[in-house]
């Protein structure tokens, strides 16, 4: 078993240079091309399209970085003739910057908010909030923190897609990371992001904890686990009105 191991990364740093912030940027997107893991997020919000058919699915990416995989969503949204309202939040100027840069290059549209999640509450009213390889990076605490925020910040869904711990998934990143970047940071934190990573039954079992309710687990090959939750729906307040109205029974022995 491979214990995991939670260390700063390169990327965490706030005075890392711009131009090695923005080549380990573009290490990251093709890394995330390759595993395909917009595709397999964007299956499951197109479910929640159907669901929310009379209006655009409001959509908040907590921690998108470059925004590649929302940037796709939206993409691909567009060649559906689906509706999707999609907002970015990141910690870091360099990466809303970004975001904004290839969402013109491909043509779209999404909202980009600078903002620490961690430090300050998430916008609300979204229909789904996600996120993407960010919890690896995060303390048990400050998990529980975050998917604390995305929870008051939907209200339906959460989906979250990160990488699963293990020594054979560590080797293909480190492998993959030299292979498709030629980032130093990106060659470096490939491999602190594993071991700091949660095995699947590990975030499944804190995000219960956290969230209460079913969290369902599916396996993200290659190296990856997607894990959704779907909120309960408040109940009809006319239904518990018309229950409370309904005249109690008594019993009377005779």
């Amino acid at each position: 078993m491979l214990h995991r191991n939670l260390q700063h990364e390169l990327m965490d740093d706030p005075h890392l240079p711009r131009d090695q912030h923005e080549l380990a940027l573009k290490g990251l997107s093709r890394l995330n091309r390759f595993t395909g893991v917009a595709a397999l997020m964007y299956r499951h919000l197109r479910r929640r399209v159907d669901v929310n058919a009379q209006r655009p699915l409001r959509i908040l990416d907590v921690a998108s970085g470059a925004g590649d995989v929302p940037i796709y969503w939206a993409r691909r949204a567009r060649r559906d003739g689906v509706e999707m309202e999609i907002t970015l939040l990141d910690v870091s100027e360099v990466a809303v910057d970004t975001q904004q840069q290839r969402a013109a290059q491909a043509g779209v549209e999404v909202q980009s908010v600078q903002a620490d999640c961690l430090a300050h509450p998430l916008p609300g009213g979204f229909d789904v909030v996600t996120s993407s390889l960010f919890m690896h990076h995060l303390n048990d605490e400050q998990a529980g923190t975050l998917l604390r925020a995305m929870k008051v910040a939907t209200d339906a869904t959460i989906l979250v897609c990160d990488l699963h711990r293990s020594r054979m998934n560590l080797a293909m990143v480190a492998f993959a990371g030299r292979v498709l970047s030629r980032s130093p940071v990106v060659h470096t934190d490939s491999v602190l992001s594993v071991q700091g990573a949660y095995t699947q039954a590990e975030f499944q079992t804190l995000a219960q904890a956290v969230l209460g309710g079913s969290i369902e687990m599916h396996p993200a090959f290659p190296c990856r686990f997607l894990a959704s939750y779907e909120k309960p729906a408040p109940a009809d307040p006319q239904i518990i009105a018309n229950v409370a109205a309904v005249p109690t029974v008594s019993s009377v022995a005779v």
